[in-house]
């Protein structure tokens, strides 16, 4: 078996993804207490972390529950709810140690029973439709004793640990099922003390957490953790400026510059595995008053493909971002990643050819599109208006649609013809690809199908060799782009903004967020 050796893969990593303070880097003495204020574009919406969607909700689900790994900003898999793990039957069985100190928030000790119900019902597209596909190929969750569980998978699989660090596979209590979207009980380092829908979420410290921090007392460090929701991103920013805020989650591309000029804020951020499709549904659920025909149009591969060479790439880069990011080649791969294909050239833009396939499609010049999009995710509204514009060149018009992000992700992604979308990083090559593009995907937002395309998934999944392994992940890249099924212009940077007394908040690749271990100065 041939593995990138460990010690290359994390340089790679800690050279493409620095993301350090910029304006910081004074080192202090931990300073512990105090009342930490996060501000998102919308509220928490749900806090069974089992059916999260938006990152605004994972910001609640991630502090109150536990994963049995948590994955580190080189992308590899730390202990959390499990203190170690080994696996055996060449990676087709994992045996994961639970820490005998983890308690849930009501008194109760952690148990591999609680691990295996929670994992089963990850497991239920109906209990867990984002989430299924999303923790490797699982064959069954077994209870060997107390603190111990055992994974049996269908098929090698050696990417098992950092996928269990994802969003969903979070553990709950049994008992806690019935009241966990409004009385939530989890072991994480937070409790809950009010959530109200479309306001101000809370948490407080769990007295009893078993992670220790850097001071050798347990973490966290602040004794609560409030998640704002600010709808304006310049609201936002001045609410950091005036101190009512102290970490912005999301900084927008134009407000960088000002944000970088004020002595006031300070940015983490750099490039991520993130990025910005534009979706076209090839089942769309079809809305009222919209036409039967024009819902299947997608179902050429010309018209896929003409929409592919009207995009000026770089062009987009700086509408949509202000240049912050690297040009895409509508596959989900960044060419700084271990495992791209980087022999996918990003398309040019060609009016003529998209003028010529549209034509030979059957699309008649002034034919309309309605494109519908948010300004809740930095880049998404700008990327749509760029679409626009570009498209009239091409003799079609394309109707852009704002939505407000607080239903967007519930009423329009997945469903909806055609979209402006934004994704995070995903912690595994897998992760990256499968959930997005196998038939059935649990985040197939274009609803694709390829048997071919399965074929491959499923080999690269339980493929050890890692140039074999990449070489099969490079088929699938190459096929992705060429179905143009999600027009990626573009990967994105991604930037937070804090108030200076504001220490420990790191960016991750993926851009999760942890509090547990950021703390104020006083």
């Amino acid at each position: 078996m041939k593995t990138v050796p460990g010690k290359v893969l994390r340089c790679l990593l800690s050279a493409l993804f620095c993301f350090a303070l910029i304006g910081g880097g004074e080192v202090f003495a931990i300073e512990r207490g105090g009342v930490l204020k996060l501000c998102t574009a919308s509220s928490v919406k749900t806090l069974d972390p089992h059916k999260v969607v938006g990152d605004e909700s994972y910001h609640a689900t991630f502090h109150i529950f536990n994963t049995l790994t948590r994955i580190g900003s080189d992308l590899t898999a730390k202990p959390e709810l499990a203190e170690s793990w080994e696996h055996t039957d060449g990676a087709m069985t994992w045996t994961f140690h639970l820490n005998k100190k983890a308690k849930f928030h009501n008194g109760r000790e952690v148990t591999a029973e609680d691990v295996k119900f929670s994992l089963d019902r990850v497991l239920d597209p109906k209990q867990s439709p984002r989430g299924f596909s999303k923790i490797g190929p699982i064959k069954e969750v077994i209870v060997k004793d107390k603190h111990t569980i055992i994974i049996k998978l269908k098929k090698p699989y050696l990417d098992l640990p950092v996928d269990l660090g994802s969003v969903y596979p979070r553990i709950i209590a049994k008992e806690n099922l019935k009241d966990i979207n409004t009385k939530p009980i989890g072991s994480g380092p937070f409790k809950l003390k009010k959530w109200q829908m479309g306001g101000v979420t809370t948490l407080v410290k769990n007295e009893d957490y078993f992670l220790m921090g850097e001071d050798g007392k347990p973490l966290p460090y602040v004794d609560e953790f409030r998640i704002l929701p600010i709808k304006e991103n310049s609201s936002q920013l001045a609410a950091i400026q005036s101190g009512s805020v102290d970490i912005m989650y999301r900084l927008s591309y134009d407000l960088v510059p000002t944000a970088k000029k004020s002595d006031k804020v300070v940015i983490a951020g750099g490039p991520t595995l993130g990025y910005q499709p534009l979706v076209l549904n090839l089942e769309p659920v079809l809305a009222k008053g919209q036409d039967p025909e024009q819902m299947k149009i997608f179902h050429n591969p010309k018209v896929r493909e003409a929409f592919a060479y009207i995009i000026n790439r770089k062009a987009m880069l700086n509408i949509a971002i202000g240049g912050m990011g690297t040009i895409g080649n509508d596959q989900p791969i960044p060419s700084f990643h271990a495992y791209a294909n980087k022999d996918i050239k990003p398309k040019e833009q060609d009016i003529e050819l998209a003028k010529k396939l549209l034509a030979e499609a059957g699309v008649k010049p002034g034919t309309h599109y309605k494109l519908y999009t948010s300004a809740g995710r930095a880049g998404m509204s700008e990327m749509a208006v760029g679409f626009q514009q570009m498209a009239k060149k091409a003799g079609i018009v394309i109707d852009v649609e704002m939505i407000d992000i607080s239903r967007y992700w519930t009423d329009y992604d997945f469903k909806a013809p055609f979209i402006a979308s934004n994704w995070g990083g995903r912690g595994t090559i897998n992760a990256s690809l499968k959930p997005y593009y196998y038939t059935k995907g649990s985040s197939n937002e274009a609803h694709y199908s390829n048997p071919e395309l399965d074929k491959i998934l499923d080999q690269a999944e339980s493929e050890s060799d890692f140039e074999k392994r990449k070489a099969l992940y490079g088929q699938v890249q190459k096929i992705v782009s060429d179905a143009c099924v999600t027009l990626i212009p573009y990967y994105k940077n991604f930037y937070s903004a804090a108030s200076p007394k504001v220490q420990g908040l790191k960016v991750h690749p993926i851009t999760y967020l942890y509090v547990d271990s950021i703390w104020k100065k006083k």
